[in-house]
C-alpha cells in the first residue's frame, strides 16, 4: 500500500462555510425574508410532503437535452430537410422520450438519482428567421400539448413511470417566461393567423410589447422586455398567470414528475415564482444567469433551489484555466446569504455554456478535478449529458459570440460504460450516496492558497466527515493542513482516499488544535479522505500520451503543438507546459492507445519547426528535439 504522511495540528486558516453564520444586519434581514416566504409557501410544503417522492438534497442530477440523447422512435423525427436535419446541430436530430426510456439502465448504472429533461410542451417548428428549430424546447407554441418530436404525453408518462421503477426521479424543464417569437419587435399584432401560439396563449393582452432586452442592468427590461426576441408573457395579467400555472400543474400532475427547473427565472416576478412553485407542488430550482451572489441569493426566498451560477463561473476558471482557489473561496464566504445552500445546484457546463473540455484544452484530469469538487462541496451535483463520454463541444469555444448553443449540444456519442470518465463519475456518485455529510453536512474550509484547497464536510449530529484536498497546480506539493476544531477525527485515525485507497494518511498530533494532516499531493490530484475502512479501489487506468519538446524557447515565449489527431489539429496549436528551461510537455488522453499520429512543434504558435512531421503512438512518451 502507498502511504501518505499525515500530521494533525492547526493554525485555523480560512472561514467557516455553514448554512447559518455571520450575525450581520444583512443576514438578519435575509432571515426575516425567509420566514415570511416560508409562511407564504406553507401550502406548497404540505403538498410536497404528501407526495411519495420529490427532488431533495440527496439527489444527483443528470441533465438531458431530449433531442440530443437517443432516437427511440424515428417515426416522430419530423420533416427531413425542414426542421429535421441530421448533422446540423441548429435543427432537430431525433432524440425522444422513448429513446431516454431505452437508456434508463445506462443512466442508473452511472449512479445518478434524477434526470432533468427538456421542456415537454409543443414547440414552434422553426425560429422566425428559419435558422434554428425548436428542438430544445424554448420556442413554446402550445403549453398544453406534448411536442410530437419527443412523443405523446403517454410516452412521457411511461418514461416517468419506468424511471420511478428504477429509482430515478424526473425533473421537467419549464418555460413560464416566454413563448416563441411571434410578435415582430414591439408589435402587438400577429403577422398572420397561422404564425401565433396555440389558444389560449394567442391573446396579445397577455404579453409585454417592449422589444428586446438590451441592458441587463436594467431590471425593468429584465422583467418586462423580450429575451432574445422570444415573446415575454405578462405574469401580472391574472388570466395569463393562471393559464401558465394551470398548464404546468397539469404536466406535473399527469406525469408524476418530481421537480421542475424554471427557465429564465431572473426574468420572472418573484411573487409569481413563489406562487408557481406552490401551485405545482414540487420543488423548483431556477436559472438566474448571473455571477453575483447578492443578486442570485435574493431569489432563494422565492423557490426551493437555484442553479449556482456564481460558483460555476469561478470554479470553471479555477479548473479549466488554472485560476486561484481564492476565487471559489470568495463565493463560499457568502453562503450565509442563501436560504439553504444544500439546495443550490452545482455544474461545470450546460446547454448554454461551452463544454468544460472545450475550455480546458481537452485535459481529462482537469475535468476529473472539477467533477470531484462539484461532488464534494455543498449543493446538488448536476452532470450535463455526455460529460461521462468526454464530449468536447467541437473543441472550439463559442461563448464569445453569446450563449453557446450549437457544438455544445452535440448528439450523445455513445453509451459505453467501460470508459475511464464514466467510471470516475460512477465512483463519485457512489461516494455521495454513501456519505450523508456530502448531502447535507456543514462545509468548513481547512486550507486555501492559489493552487491548493482543502475543506471538510461534516454531519454535526452523527460526526460523519469527509475531507477533500485538491492540488490544482502543475507540481507535486507537500502541506501540513490543520484539522478543524469541530472535527471528530482523533490523533491516530487512519484515513483512506475514496478515489484510490492506496493513498492513506494518519492524523498526527501538533499544531494549534492538536491535530493535523501532513500530506504529499501530486500535481492535478484530488484526495477525498474518509475514516471508514473501505474495500480496495484503484482509479481507472488512464491511457496518457505525453509529448516532450526539448527546446530553449527563451523568456516570454511558449511552445505549441499542432497535429493530425484530435486534440491536435493543423489549424491551431495546443500550448505546452514549461517544466524546465529546455523542456516543454503536453499530455492528452484523447488519442487511443497504439494509434499512430503526426505532429509538429511551433514557436509561439506562429513559427513551424523545420523538417518532416514528428510521428507518435498513443499511450506512450514521445521526446522530440525540433529545430526552428
Amino acid at each position: 500500500m502507498k502511504k501518505v504522511k499525515i500530521i494533525v495540528g492547526c493554525v485555523l486558516i480560512g472561514t467557516i462555510l455553514v448554512t447559518g453564520i455571520p450575525a450581520s444586519t444583512a443576514y438578519a434581514t435575509n432571515k426575516a425574508e425567509f420566514t415570511a416566504a416560508d409562511a407564504y409557501r406553507s401550502s406548497e410544503i404540505k403538498s410536497m410532503t404528501e407526495r411519495s417522492q420529490v427532488l431533495d438534497e440527496s439527489d444527483i442530477i443528470y441533465m438531458i437535452l431530449t433531442d440530443r440523447f437517443y432516437d427511440g422512435d424515428p417515426s416522430n423525427n419530423g420533416k427531413k430537410g425542414y426542421e429535421y436535419r441530421p448533422g446540423q446541430l441548429k435543427y432537430t436530430q431525433g432524440g425522444d422520450w422513448k429513446g431516454i426510456r431505452q437508456k434508463l439502465d445506462y443512466i442508473k448504472d452511472l449512479g445518478v438519482t434524477a434526470i432533468w429533461i427538456s421542456p415537454p410542451s409543443e414547440n414552434e417548428l422553426l425560429s422566425r428567421d428559419g435558422n434554428e428549430s425548436g428542438y430544445h424546447g424554448y420556442f413554446t407554441h402550445d403549453y398544453n400539448k406534448a411536442d410530437p418530436h419527443y412523443g405523446s404525453k403517454q410516452d412521457l408518462i411511461d418514461l416517468v413511470s419506468e424511471a420511478h421503477q428504477k429509482g430515478l426521479k424526473v425533473v421537467l424543464d419549464v418555460v413560464p417566461n416566454h413563448t416563441a417569437d411571434y410578435f415582430k419587435g414591439s408589435s402587438s399584432t400577429y403577422d398572420s393567423m397561422e404564425y401565433q401560439p396555440a389558444a389560449p396563449f394567442n391573446n396579445p393582452a397577455w404579453y409585454h410589447h417592449n422589444g428586446d432586452i438590451d441592458d441587463w442592468n436594467n431590471e425593468n427590461q429584465v422583467l418586462n422586455y423580450d429575451l432574445g426576441g422570444l415573446d415575454d408573457l405578462d405574469q401580472s395579467n391574472p388570466e395569463a398567470r393562471k393559464a401558465i400555472e394551470d398548464a404546468y400543474y397539469q404536466w406535473v400532475h399527469d406525469t408524476g414528475a418530481d421537480g421542475v427547473r424554471i427557465d429564465a427565472a431572473r426574468s420572472l416576478p418573484k411573487d409569481f415564482i413563489r406562487e408557481f412553485e406552490a401551485k405545482l407542488g414540487v420543488p423548483s430550482f431556477g436559472e438566474v444567469f448571473v455571477g453575483d451572489v447578492d443578486y442570485v441569493s435574493s431569489f432563494s426566498n422565492s423557490e426551493w433551489g437555484l442553479l449556482d451560477f456564481p460558483l460555476f463561473f469561478q470554479s470553471r476558471e479555477v479548473f479549466a484555466h488554472d485560476a486561484s482557489f481564492k476565487n471559489v473561496k470568495g463565493i463560499f464566504d457568502q453562503d450565509y446569504k442563501y436560504k439553504d445552500i444544500n439546495h443550490l445546484v452545482n455544474f461545470v457546463d450546460n446547454h448554454d455554456r461551452d463544454r468544460f473540455l472545450c475550455l480546458a484544452d481537452d485535459n481529462y484530469q482537469k475535468l476529473r478535478l472539477a467533477m470531484t469538487f462539484m461532488f464534494t462541496v455543498r449543493g446538488i451535483p448536476d452532470i450535463y449529458y455526455g460529460t461521462e463520454q468526454n464530449c468536447f463541444g467541437g473543441g472550439k469555444p463559442t461563448e464569445w459570440a453569446g450563449i453557446a448553443n450549437k457544438e455544445n449540444r452535440e448528439m450523445m456519442p455513445g453509451f459505453d460504460e467501460s470508459g475511464n470518465m464514466y467510471q470516475t463519475i460512477q465512483r463519485l456518485c457512489e461516494l455521495r450516496k454513501n456519505y450523508k455529510c456530502l448531502q447535507t453536512g456543514t462545509q468548513r474550509e481547512m486550507w486555501c492558497e492559489d493552487n491548493i484547497y482543502a475543506y471538510s464536510r461534516r454531519d454535526d449530529v452523527s460526526g460523519q466527515e469527509v475531507i477533500t484536498m485538491i492540488n490544482n497546480g502543475t507540481s507535486n506539493e507537500e502541506r501540513t493542513i490543520p484539522v478543524r476544531t469541530e472535527s471528530s477525527l482523533c490523533v491516530g485515525d487512519q484515513l483512506q482516499n475514496y478515489l484510490n485507497t492506496q493513498d492513506q494518511v494518519n492524523v498526527q498530533s501538533g499544531g494549534i488544535t492538536g491535530k493535523q494532516i501532513k500530506v504529499q499531493i501530486p500535481a492535478k490530484t484530488a484526495f477525498v479522505f474518509v475514516k471508514d475502512s473501505i474495500p480496495e479501489y484503484r482509479e481507472p487506468e488512464r491511457v496518457v500520451t505525453t509529448i516532450r519538446v526539448h527546446c530553449d524557447a527563451g523568456y516570454g515565449n511558449t511552445m505549441y503543438l499542432r497535429g493530425n489527431s484530435y486534440p491536435l489539429t493543423w489549424d491551431s496549436g495546443r500550448s505546452m507546459l514549461n517544466v524546465s528551461s529546455e523542456v516543454w510537455t503536453y499530455e492528452t488522453e484523447r488519442i487511443p492507445k497504439n494509434a499512430s499520429f503526426e505532429f509538429k512543434a511551433m514557436f509561439n504558435d506562429k513559427k513551424w519547426s523545420t523538417g518532416a512531421n514528428f510521428k507518435g503512438v498513443g499511450g506512450t512518451v514521445i521526446d522530440v528535439y525540433p529545430s526552428f
